[in-house]
This record gives structure tokens, C-alpha cells and sequence, in this order.
């Protein structure tokens, strides 16, 4: 892990200043490709272009990337918790999403259709497709082929927010204060997604267009200091890099158990972004935060 003291005020100023602003222009461009049905390029920009750029932002401000802990020293307890924990605690999130929302459970593909391009949408609502099969699928994916496959793309975002930005501001801030600023910052990383596309929440959601915005950065900042608690206790990049992307797979499944009709409930759940289905990881939060404090004291 890189010494914060190594993360001056003006190299930290430069990674912001590319981390964000540089990110922004593709993040901008996707917002709009993924409103007007265009997933693919949205994607592309995405997860192929912007995810990549806090981890250049790391070079070109000349911080010490050879620290950000690249050899798997880590246990098979925080191997399988990075794996499975968002699954895990996602599920939980949904069970009390659909305890709240009874009505809104039913296997539906209005959640996927969303997601894809516009001249593609009619030929798979008209098709034969067994949904309990799909779902199925999904699910057994989304515990393994998905996560794992992820680790590269999530490895753009881990090196630059807990590489750089969780250290530098909990070493200023306090390791509290650090980060939540810090899961705010990366939440507002992700605004031109949800403000210009509803990346993660369907269009007409409730609370549009304030909610959204808000809710993004108080999942993301839960779920930022559960993932940096785990890096704390590897040292190694890879393991909140894991994390990330299991935590972005275990929203595919849920995708499927929200009823046609229902999609302005998507900021409330099912999937880990919304309140409700965010609610497991937000205590898990509330529990590290309260015991780091205790244990600064």
C-alpha cells in the first residue's frame, strides 16, 4: 500500500484533476449514449475507456504505483470474502426490498430490455425465451465467470479511489471523515451515468432527478468503506479489485425480480444500489466505521 506521506497536496491535486475531469468527458458521452438507447457505445466509453482513467491518473501524477500492493498476500478468507460478500449481503438487500415492496417481485427481462439498444428490443420481447432458465444462468454466473472477469476493468477504479484517494484522505481527514468524503467523491464520479443516461436506475424513477444522484453516493460510500477495510487488512490491490467487480455483478440477477411496471421503485432496490437493497452493507459500514473510531480513540 503506498505511505500517504508519500501522497503530497500537489500530486493528489493532479490525480483529482485527471481522475475526474478527464474521466468526465467519456462518462458525459455514455450518460447520453445510454438515454438514447445506445448501450454499446455506452459501455465501451464506460467500462473500456473512463474506468481506466484514475488508474492512469496514478502514473501521470507520478505516485508510487509499484506500492499499490500487487503480490496476493492476502488470506482464503478474504479471497472468498471479497467474492462472495457483496453477493451475500445484495441478496439480504433484495429480501428486505421485496419484504417492503411485495407487489414489485416477479420475473421480468424490463430491466434488461432497458439496457439494450433500441433496435433490439422488440426482437427479444417477441421471443420465446424461458426466464426461470436465463435467471439461473445468471445467477451461477454472477458468482464466478462475472466477478473474475471484471477484475481488470474494476483494477482502473481500485488503484486511483482506494490506491490514492481513501489514504490521502484519511490521513488528512481521519480515517471516518476520509471515508465518507472519499465514497461521496466516488459516487459523484458516477453522476454524468445517472444524471444524463439513469445508468442505475430505470427512467422515471422515484425522486428523479435529485434522488438518484444522492442515492449513488450513499451506496458507493458504503460499499467504499467495506472495500477498503478489506484492502487495509490484504495490502493487496487485487482484493478490493475482486470486491468491485462482484459487488457490480451481484446486480445483474436482481435485474430479472422486478416486475414489469415497477422500475420507478429502482432506487430503492432490488439490486445493492438502491436503498433498501443497499440497507445489509450500510450497517456493515455503520459497524467498521464505529470500531475504527473506537479504536482511534
Amino acid at each position: 500500500m503506498i505511505n500517504p506521506n508519500e501522497i503530497t497536496n500537489k500530486k493528489f491535486g493532479i490525480f483529482m484533476i485527471v481522475a475526474f475531469l478527464a474521466a468526465y468527458i467519456p462518462l458525459t458521452i455514455a450518460g447520453l449514449a445510454y438515454k438514447s438507447g445506445n448501450t454499446i457505445l455506452c459501455l465501451f466509453l464506460f467500462r473500456f475507456i473512463a474506468i481506466f482513467i484514475p488508474l492512469i491518473a496514478v502514473l501521470i501524477a507520478r505516485l508510487p504505483f509499484k506500492k499499490l500492493g500487487w503480490k496476493p498476500k492476502f488470506s482464503v478468507k478474504y479471497l472468498l470474502g471479497a467474492l462472495a460478500g457483496p453477493q451475500i449481503l445484495s441478496w439480504i438487500g433484495a429480501g428486505i426490498f421485496f419484504i417492503f415492496n411485495q407487489d414489485a417481485f416477479g420475473v421480468s427481462l424490463d430491466g434488461y430490455l432497458a439496457m439494450m439498444p433500441s433496435e433490439t428490443k422488440e426482437a427479444f420481447s417477441s421471443a420465446d425465451i424461458n426466464l426461470s432458465i436465463v435467471l439461473a444462468v445468471v445467477i451461477i454466473m454472477s458468482l464466478t465467470f462475472l466477478p473474475i472477469s471484471q477484475i481488470l476493468p474494476s483494477l482502473g477504479e481500485e488503484a486511483g479511489w482506494r490506491g490514492v484517494m481513501y489514504p490521502f484522505l484519511k490521513e488528512k481527514l481521519g480515517p471516518v471523515a476520509g471515508r465518507l468524503i472519499g465514497g461521496a467523491l466516488w459516487g459523484i464520479w458516477h453522476w454524468p451515468l445517472v444524471i444524463l443516461g439513469n445508468y442505475f436506475y430505470e427512467d422515471g424513477y422515484f425522486g428523479k432527478p435529485f434522488l438518484g444522484p444522492v442515492m449513488i453516493c450513499i451506496t458507493l460510500c458504503a460499499f467504499g468503506i467495506l472495500i477498503d477495510h478489506f484492502y487495509e487488512k490484504t495490502g493487496c490491490i487485487w482484493i478490493p479489485s475482486l470486491m468491485h467487480a462482484s459487488m457490480n455483478a451481484s446486480a445483474m440477477p436482481l435485474m430479472f425480480l422486478l416486475k414489469s411496471g415497477n422500475q420507478h421503485l429502482s432506487v430503492l432496490g432490488p439490486n445493492c444500489f438502491g436503498l433498501l437493497g443497499c440497507l445489509p452493507v450500510i450497517v456493515l459500514a455503520v459497524i467498521i466505521l464505529v470500531t475504527t473510531a473506537k479504536k482511534r480513540a
